[in-house]
C-alpha cells in the first residue's frame, strides 16, 4: 500500500514542478538602446522647438510627428524579413525608418501629410577599398527585392508624449 501512495505523491509533485516551470515568465530585459520616457519627452520636445514649428509654417498646417504601428504588424514584418532575409542568405538584417509625406492629389490614407515607411536591410558585402588602415563601420545596403512597410497610423493632430 505504501508504493502506490508514494507513487502518487511522486507522480502529482512532479506535475506541480513541471506545471510551475512552465507558467514561468522569462523576464525580457530591454534593449540597449531603449530610453526612458522622460528621455524620450526631451527629444521630442526637441523637435517641435528646432524642426516642427519651422514644417508647420513651411506647409501651412500642423503636420503629423508621430506614427503608429500594432505590435502584431510589426512582429509580422519583422518575420517576414528574417524569412526573406535568410532565403537571401544575408546577416545582420535591421530595418530603416525613412521619413516620407503622401502626394496632396493622390488616394493615400493621408494627402499631404507625413509619414514613415521602414525598409529592411541587410550588412553589406565588404568593399576592399574601405579595408585599409582605419577600421570603417560596418554598412548596411537595403534589401530591395523585399517589400517596405507603410501605412500606419499617424497623429492628427501629433500626440504629444
Amino acid at each position: 500500500m505504501k508504493k502506490p501512495v508514494r507513487l502518487l505523491v511522486s507522480t502529482i509533485s512532479l506535475f506541480v514542478l513541471l506545471m510551475t516551470a512552465v507558467s514561468c515568465e522569462i523576464k525580457k530585459e530591454a534593449p540597449q538602446q531603449a530610453i526612458s520616457i522622460e528621455e524620450a519627452d526631451n527629444l521630442e520636445e526637441e523637435f517641435k522647438r528646432s524642426r516642427s514649428r519651422i514644417l508647420d509654417s513651411a506647409l501651412g498646417f500642423q503636420d503629423t510627428r508621430d506614427f503608429w504601428f500594432s505590435l502584431d504588424t510589426l512582429k509580422k514584418y519583422i518575420e517576414y524579413v528574417e524569412y526573406e532575409g535568410k532565403k537571401l542568405g544575408k546577416e545582420n538584417l535591421g530595418i530603416r525608418v525613412y521619413f516620407a509625406a503622401y502626394p496632396e492629389d493622390s488616394n493615400y490614407p493621408d494627402p499631404g501629410f507625413a509619414t514613415v515607411f521602414l525598409v529592411p536591410t541587410a550588412e553589406a558585402a565588404p568593399n576592399p577599398l574601405k579595408q585599409g588602415f582605419f577600421p570603417m563601420p560596418v554598412e548596411n545596403e537595403v534589401l530591395d527585392s523585399l517589400k517596405a512597410m507603410n501605412f500606419s497610423q499617424g497623429g492628427r493632430p501629433p500626440n504629444d508624449l
